[in-house]
């Protein structure tokens, strides 16, 4: 396991740890967490924004629930 410093100011600390506290959890944990969270949110707004320009340039086919349903033979 490797160690990463990370540098903040007196009032940062304690509102980060004041913080994790709150949850019970280490404070590296919530780093940690926040860091996840934020790398998933900006994926998925790469992957709406590939998305929507699939939809602006019609190359996106969607189908009804009915739609669906025939196809499967349901």
């Amino acid at each position: 396991m490797s160690t990463i410093t990370v540098r903040m100011n007196e009032s940062e600390r304690q509102a980060f740890e004041a913080y994790a506290k709150l949850h019970g959890v280490p404070l590296s944990t919530i780093m940690k967490q926040t860091l996840e969270e934020r790398m998933e949110e900006e994926f998925d707004l790469e992957v709406i924004e590939a998305y929507e320009t699939d939809v602006q340039n019609d190359d996106v086919t969607v189908y009804g629930h009915d739609e669906v349903k025939r196809m499967l033979g349901l």
